[in-house]
Formats: structure tokens, sequence, C-alpha cells
């Protein structure tokens, strides 16, 4: 996997006016919940700090900003960046990753914690289920979760169609019609320990 990643804490960001665009700035000011607001910031800060070691730009020139569709569509220079990209955030982290050399970028960060059975049930296919524990079902709900990042399908579709069985994602419905769409990549997940309690999966597809 040729990817950079970036975390950064939260509860040390610099201030938004040295980090966002104009037109970040405004749609930042839309955003009423704090929690929200920081974690929109973090996920940008992270990003721009990658993007900004990669081609050089400083950080206002480097956009982030939601397509029509809702996915965040990457420029610098107000030039349209090739560099594929994905963005997470969990309890006080922020979590970014590009690379140039993969087209296709998903991640995800949860922190390891315990849930009920049901949720288990509810969320995950009896296929996935090939080991039990806090850590087990966190790391394959990071896996999940990145896979769906990296088709860009955003929340839509149902859990049971992108599945994740011992680190190897399969596709039904209408996330094998995007997989398909996308040209079928060859996708290679890396789960770990990125922060101490907290699971993180890096997907990346060529």
């Amino acid at each position: 996997m040729s990817c950079q990643i970036n975390a950064v804490d939260l509860n040390r960001l610099p201030p938004a006016d040295e980090i966002l665009s104009e037109k970040e700035g405004a749609f930042y000011q839309t955003l009423r919940f704090p929690k929200r607001r920081m974690e929109w910031l973090g996920g940008r800060f992270a990003l721009k700090e990658l993007v900004r070691q990669t081609l050089g730009a400083p950080l206002k020139d480097i956009e982030i900003l939601p397509h029509a569709s809702g996915k965040p569509v990457l420029s610098a220079g107000g030039k349209p960046c090739t560099l594929a990209f994905s963005i997470t955030h969990s309890r006080g982290w922020a979590v970014a990753a590009v690379s140039a050399d993969e087209p296709f970028v998903g991640i995800d960060l949860e922190k390891i914690e315990h849930r009920i059975d049901a949720w288990a049930r509810d969320f995950f296919h009896p296929s996935e289920l090939t080991g039990e524990g806090d850590a087990f079902l966190t790391a394959l709900w990071t896996q999940k979760e990145a896979l769906v990042k990296l088709l860009g399908t955003g929340l839509s579709l149902n859990s049971y169609d992108v599945r994740c069985v011992d680190g190897k994602p399969a596709f039904f419905g209408a996330a094998l019609k995007e997989y398909v769409r996308l040209g079928s990549p060859q996708i290679t997940l890396k789960t770990h320990e990125l922060l101490p309690g907290f699971m993180f999966t890096l997907a990346c597809g060529h």
C-alpha cells in the first residue's frame, strides 16, 4: 500500500482561520454544534497537512469542499487534485490518508469498547463473525466502514451488502454494482491499533 496517514489530536488544532480557505470558512460557520465543527476542522487539517507535504501548497490554498452528492472534493491552488483521499474521526482524533498511486482509498477509526450482541447481529452478516471480543468486532467494524468509504457511496448501503470475512472483502447488491462500476479494483485491507485503544483500517484499491 502506498498511502500516507496523518492523525491529529482535536484538542490541539490551530485556529480555523489558519487552516481554511474563504469558502471553507463560510461552510464552517454553518456548522451549529461544537463537536461537529471540531471534527470537521480536524479532518480538514489532517488531510491538508498531507497534501501540503506532497504538493508543497499552503494550507489555505488547499480546499476540501462538499460536492452536490455530499462527497468531499479536493483541490489545490484552484485546480482539481487527483490524489485519492479519505478522512475519519473518533473520540477526539481525526485521521486522513492520501495516495498518489492508489486510485481508491477508504479509512476508518473506532474506539475499542464493548457493544451489545444485538448490535453485532444487526450490523454484521453471520459469515463475518469468525471471532469474538471487543477488539475483533471493532476491527471488523472499521473494515466495513473503510470499504464503504472506498466505494464512495456514503451511508446508503445495507451493511450486509459490504462484508469482510477474515480480512477479505466481498460485495453484494448495491455495493456490488458500485464495485463493478469502479472497475472491480483489487482491494487490500490493513487493520491495526493506530492509537492506543483505537482500531484503524486502511483500504486501498487499484
